[in-house]
C-alpha cells in the first residue's frame, strides 16, 4: 500500500514528459550486459591516489562559443578524465556516456567549479541541458525520479556555475592579503611552521666542477636552458574588478573584452631557471616585453610572499600602486624575459617575520594594465602560476650558463597558437 501511495505522488509531481520517459527508459538497450555492469559498479568507488580532483585546474583555451558539436567533444574530453583508470562503455553522446559509467557520482564541488569553467564558451542549449542534469531537473539521470522538495531549478544550478567563476576571480584578485590574515591568525594559534607541507621548487644539485666554474665570472660555460615541462604554465586567468563602493561579487566582470586587457590570454608562458640564483623566464608575442608590467610573487602553498617584484618595459610604465621591488633583468628580448627571484628551499628555508619558516611552492606570475585606473578598474591583469603537480617529487628547476652579451634561446614547448620560443640576451 506504501508504494502505491508514493507512485501516486511520484505521478502528480512529474510532469507528463517525464512519465512518458521513464516509462520508456526500461525497453531502451544498453551498451553492456547485467554481468558487466555489474562488475563495473563493484570497483567503481576507490580511494583517490592525490587529494586533488582528477580535473583540478582543467585546461581551458580562450575564446569564443563553442558548437554543440565542439561543446559535445569537449564535454566527453572532461568526463573521462574525471573517470580516471575506471572501465568505461563507450557512448558518443556525452550525455549517454554519463549514464552508462555513472560519472555523476563523481561531481563535487571542485568538479562543478572546473565544470563551470568549460560552460563559459558552452552554448545556451547545452548550458541548459548539463544545467538540468546535474541539478537532478525535473527528474534524476543517475538515481530516478525526485520529489519536487528534492528538485532544484535550472536558473539556479545555472547562477551556481557562474558564481563558482566569480569565487575563483575574487580569489585570485584579492586572496593575498585576505590569507595572509587568515595565515597569521593560524600561526598564533597553532605554533606551526610550513614544515609540514610539500617538497616544493628544488634546484638541482651542483656538481664539483660548477661549484668551481661558479666562482668565474662566466658562471658556467654557456648552454641554453633545457625546460621542464612540468614547470611550464599559461597566463590565462582574468582578473578583473571594477572600481566602486559595490560588493566584490557584483564588481567582478567574467566577461572583458581582450582591447582592454594588457595582453590576450593564453599567448603567454613562463617557467622558472636557475642562472647563479633563482630566475623566472616569460615567453610571449614578439615585442610584448617592451609594453608591458610583469609582476612575480614567490609564495609557499598558502600564498604566503617570499619575495614580489615587477618589471616594466621600456615602452610603459607600471600602476602607482604595484607591489615588490623594482627588477633589474637577467636576459632581455623582444620576445622573451628573464627576471632574477628568490627561490627559498626546503632544505635552507626563509625565516618569517611572523615566526616560523617557508620554502618557495608557487611562482604567480601577472601582466598588470598600467591604465586600469583611468578605465574604471581596480585591478585587471592576466595572470598565472608555476607550481610542481601534486604527486610528483622529482621535478628540479634546470640551470642555465653564460656570460653577459651571450644569447639565449627559449623553448618551452608547444602551446595553443603553435611554438613558444623566444630569445634574449644575458644582461
Amino acid at each position: 500500500m506504501g508504494d502505491t501511495d508514493s507512485e501516486n505522488e511520484l505521478n502528480e509531481e512529474s510532469s507528463e514528459q517525464d512519465v512518458n520517459e521513464l516509462t520508456k527508459e526500461p525497453d531502451e538497450e544498453t551498451g553492456a550486459s547485467e554481468e558487466e555492469t555489474r562488475a563495473r559498479r563493484q570497483t567503481f568507488f576507490r580511494a583517490r591516489k592525490f587529494s586533488k580532483s582528477p580535473v583540478a585546474a582543467y585546461q581551458i583555451s580562450p575564446g569564443s562559443k563553442w558548437s554543440p558539436e565542439e561543446a559535445d567533444e569537449e564535454i566527453k574530453k572532461f568526463l573521462t578524465r574525471l573517470a580516471g583508470d575506471r572501465d568505461l562503455v563507450e557512448a558518443t553522446d556525452p550525455v549517454k556516456f554519463a549514464q552508462e559509467n555513472d560519472l555523476l557520482l563523481l561531481f563535487g564541488p571542485d568538479e562543478e567549479e572546473e565544470f563551470a569553467r568549460l560552460a563559459l564558451r558552452f552554448p545556451e542549449e547545452t548550458v541548459k541541458n548539463w544545467a538540468t542534469l546535474l541539478s537532478g531537473g525535473s527528474r534524476s539521470e543517475a538515481f530516478g525520479p525526485r520529489s519536487r522538495a528534492e528538485r532544484r531549478s535550472e536558473a539556479a544550478v545555472a547562477s551556481e556555475l557562474q558564481s563558482a567563476v566569480f569565487r575563483r576571480l575574487m580569489a585570485a584578485g584579492i586572496g593575498v592579503g585576505v590569507i595572509l590574515v587568515i595565515f597569521f591568525g593560524l600561526k598564533s594559534l597553532t605554533g606551526n611552521t610550513e614544515e609540514k607541507v610539500g617538497l616544493g621548487l628544488r634546484f638541482s644539485e651542483v656538481s664539483s666542477v660548477e661549484s668551481i666554474e661558479s666562482n668565474n665570472s662566466s658562471y658556467l660555460n654557456f648552454f641554453n636552458p633545457i625546460t621542464e615541462p612540468a614547470l611550464v604554465a599559461v597566463a590565462d586567468r582574468i582578473v578583473a574588478v571594477q572600481q566602486g563602493e559595490g560588493q566584490l561579487m557584483e564588481r567582478i566582470k567574467v566577461d572583458v573584452p581582450y582591447a582592454s586587457l594588457p595582453i590576450k590570454p593564453g599567448v603567454l608562458s613562463a617557467t622558472v631557471f636557475q642562472y647563479r640564483e633563482g630566475q623566472i623566464a616569460l615567453v610571449g608575442p614578439e615585442d610584448w616585453v617592451s609594453g608591458s608590467c610583469i609582476m612575480v610573487s614567490v609564495t609557499t602553498s598558502n600564498l604566503r610572499p617570499l619575495d614580489v617584484l615587477h618589471y616594466a618595459g621600456s615602452e610603459t610604465f607600471c600602476p602607482s600602486g604595484i607591489q615588490g621591488i623594482e627588477a633589474t633583468p637577467t636576459c632581455l628580448g623582444s620576445s622573451a624575459l628573464i627576471l632574477p627571484i628568490a627561490i627559498p628551499q626546503r632544505s635552507d628555508p626563509q625565516k618569517l617575520p611572523e615566526g616560523g619558516v617557508g620554502w618557495a611552492e608557487k611562482v604567480r606570475f601577472a601582466i598588470e594594465s598600467p591604465t586600469a585606473e583611468s578605465g574604471g578598474w581596480e585591478v585587471l591583469s592576466v595572470r598565472g602560476t608555476i607550481e610542481v603537480p601534486e604527486g610528483v617529487e622529482n621535478v628540479v628547476i634546470p640551470k642555465f650558463g653564460g656570460a653577459p652579451g651571450d644569447q639565449l634561446e627559449i623553448d618551452l614547448g608547444m602551446g595553443s597558437e603553435g611554438p613558444i620560443t623566444g630569445s634574449c640576451i644575458i644582461e
